[in-house]
């Protein structure tokens, strides 16, 4: 089959620059089928693809009007993510979920940012991170947040299920970390990994104990 695939928010978004993570483990989950799988950079050509995903983050993508019903409603189009049904937005099979993330998809994106004289730092997230969320879920319930019917943070993926052995470092995208009861064993997994690591939403000043410091 031939597999488009959408990063609505790189498409849409004035200067996005970071990585769409189930844009990645769709694409490494048909290429490992054998499929051929595109990054699109319109939504002229999707009639070419025998399927197309859609995938957006932020609700704000989609202001130019370009992304229209008539194209969700496509028969070979499916769409997903926060962008598209905030806090109702439904997760990836359990076979896609943990299917490690296919880090070339951006590849020839990143050789027209090169071109273009882009820094390397803006595209640091597409060539120098592994990515993934080692726990989800938090028990917060913040009005504002995609997490606020979630109850508790749990395991999600082993850490080895989406680290890129030539990848530098290690961006965790976990909602509330230290929420977790097993945080202590994953942070031992990721501190073996020898590899520097951020969590890109943070973590949980309110629950941080002197021997989480």
């Amino acid at each position: 089959m031939k597999i488009g695939i959408i990063d609505a928010d790189l498409l849409e978004r004035r200067n996005h620059r970071f990585p769409n993570l189930a844009a990645m483990k769709i694409s490494g989950y048909y290429k490992e089928k054998g499929n051929s799988v595109t990054l699109l950079f319109d939504y002229e050509t999707i009639s070419d693809f025998d399927r197309v995903y859609i995938s957006k983050v932020f609700s704000g993508t989609g202001g130019t009007g370009k992304l229209t019903e008539e194209i969700l409603k496509r028969p070979n189009v499916f769409y997903g993510g926060t962008g598209f049904f905030y806090d109702q937005a439904q997760p990836l099979s359990d076979e896609i979920e943990h299917q490690m993330p296919d880090y070339h998809l951006y590849d020839k994106w990143l050789e027209k940012q090169k071109a273009k004289n882009v820094s390397a730092n803006s595209l640091k997230f597409y060539q120098d991170y592994s990515i993934g969320f080692l726990t989800r879920g938090c028990f917060r319930h913040c009005p504002f947040c995609v997490n606020k019917n979630s109850s508790r943070s749990v395991p999600a993926s082993p850490l080895e299920e989406f680290m890129d052995s030539e990848k530098k470092k290690l961006c965790f995208l976990d909602d509330n970390f230290l929420a977790c009861s097993k945080w202590e064993r994953i942070l031992e997994s990721v501190l073996n990994s020898g590899k520097p690591f951020q969590f890109k939403q943070g973590l949980d000043i309110r629950i941080i104990t002197r021997k989480q410091i």
